[in-house]
């Protein structure tokens, strides 16, 4: 039999749909014997061939100082690097193929391109690439043609036709006249150049600088550049367009959002030392504190069981795996069995505090500040919790001033746009629930569509002068809605 050579190749720091990195590692060695059906290679979100998208970590139910209300979730700092991970983001900038050569330099770590060169270390407000762009105008030809053309139309609707050709007549010899003066002023150069123009119908009226930045809340690393070029059917040239690849390493802080594997989802409230963690008898500190009201309102009580047998597995070193709807098979089935394994770990390790006949999966623990230990024991575990994609650096933002709707003269919506945050019809009840008149005034006008308002507003801040609140062009619309149904109201 004749050998094959088989290769297979890895992907290393590849982009994913959601931005996060996609790295692939052998898991054979030069030399080892492989058969139909060996692992061959492991990926980010795998381990030995299982999906792994978390880490084992040590939990406590615990209410800690209303820092774990409701959904919000405290953790030890030493859990900040098994949390940390890598993003990789992708900008784009379209380069016009006939402009290809007048692209900006943006410093020295730039290549020939105008792109930021590989390796380079970049933060919020730096130059990707720049690139020069061509204003164009249509020609004076094509504007006359127009004019003469709406001119005839109205001069048709309202006079003769002895006044039109009168008209007509007057109008060719202007323009005559200040063609002839426009083009005295014009230089050689210009002339020349306006020859081509002509040809094409258009003219260069002004250049402009435009440059690709990294946009808020970034800072990493630059990995990779690609430039990928767009052609006709008759492979003629049509744009360019230059993809920037940029590395983050976003760590964990609060405002980030933790999932375990029972729809048990939180965001980071607070972070501990970890002398001030609570820990159990043995020293052993807890890595993070839920709130034990999660579970009877939710009814998902999975992840009491799997955080007493993922203890059990932790100090054993063995693996379980559970069938889902097992409880078919005996009344709870579950309960028992995890009590019977943490019996066990009881028995083989000595150590009595692992299982107790009155509160059995519970455990006493000492506070961390001041040493003392609580008067009720605690339900404390290992649970298999992930870090979800929803980032507080990728949603945090603020805004003061910025761009206003067209049509309603009020601010923008949605981060993209550098937009605020809708404050509606409820919102207003809360707030005249409590009698916050002057907030609820500046709300409504100066902050919403108060034109007038919003423009005087700085000069009396500087100049120190009592401001007076106007009306909102909110109450003009309301106004205009009555008229149309035959009421008329006025303001003093």
């Amino acid at each position: 039999m004749k050998k094959k050579n088989l290769s297979l190749e890895f992907q290393t720091f590849e982009r994913s749909n959601q931005n996060t990195y996609r790295l692939e590692r052998p898991l054979t060695y030069p030399g080892k014997w492989i058969q139909k059906g060996d692992l061959l290679a492991d990926c980010s979100t795998s381990k030995k061939g299982e999906l792994a998208l978390g880490t084992n970590i040590f939990v406590g139910y615990i209410p800690w100082e209303g820092f774990n209300f409701e959904d919000a979730v405290l953790i030890n700092q030493r859990t900040i690097f098994k949390f940390t991970s890598l993003h990789i983001e992708k900008f784009e900038i379209k380069i016009d193929p006939t402009f290809e050569k007048r692209i900006i330099k943006i410093g020295k770590e730039a290549d020939k391109n105008g792109i930021i060169k590989i390796g380079s270390w970049v933060q919020e407000g730096d130059i990707l690439a720049g690139k020069i762009i061509f204003k164009f105008k249509q020609s004076k030809q094509s504007k006359e043609s127009k004019e003469s053309k709406e001119s005839k139309k109205s001069k048709e609707s309202k006079q003769s036709k002895k006044s039109k050709k009168s008209k007509e007549s007057k109008e060719s010899k202007q323009s005559k006249e200040s063609k002839k003066s426009k083009e005295s002023k014009q230089s050689k150069e210009f002339k020349e150049f306006k020859l081509v123009n002509e040809i094409i119908d258009t003219e260069m009226k002004k250049s402009k600088k435009e440059y690709l930045r990294v946009p808020t809340g970034v800072t990493g690393r630059i990995i990779r550049t690609y430039c990928t070029k767009n052609y006709t059917e008759s492979n003629v040239l049509i744009s360019k367009i230059s993809s920037i690849y940029i590395a983050i390493r976003r760590e964990f802080q609060v405002g980030d959002k933790i999932s375990g594997r029972h729809g048990n989802k939180g965001i980071i409230s607070k972070i501990l030392p970890d002398p001030d963690m609570p820990y159990l008898s043995n020293g052993m500190s807890l890595d993070v504190l839920l709130n034990p009201l999660g579970i009877p309102s939710r009814m998902n009580v999975g992840q009491i069981f799997e955080c007493l047998l993922g203890l059990t597995g932790q100090i054993f070193q063995t693996k379980f795996q559970i069938l889902c709807f097992h409880e078919i098979n005996g009344f709870e089935l579950s309960r028992s069995f995890v009590y019977s394994k943490l019996f066990e770990l009881c028995r083989k390790s000595n150590q009595k505090w692992l299982f107790s006949k009155k509160n059995p999966g519970k455990f006493h623990l000492f506070d961390g500040r001041n040493g003392q230990l609580f008067d009720q024991s605690i339900l404390v575990g290992s649970s298999y919790l992930m870090k979800l994609v929803h980032i507080v650096d990728e949603k945090m933002h603020a805004r003061s001033t910025g761009p206003y709707s067209v049509t309603t003269q009020q601010p923008l919506r949605g981060r993209t746009n550098c937009g605020g945050q809708r404050f509606g019809e409820m919102e207003v009840w809360a707030l005249q629930g409590f009698g916050c008149s002057y907030i609820l005034q500046e709300l409504l006008t100066i902050k919403s569509d108060d034109l007038n308002g919003r423009n005087q507003i700085l000069s009396t801040i500087v100049k120190n002068i009592p401001f007076n609140f106007t009306k909102p062009e909110s109450l003009r619309v309301i106004l205009r809605e009555l008229q149309c149904l035959c009421f008329q109201i006025e303001f003093c």
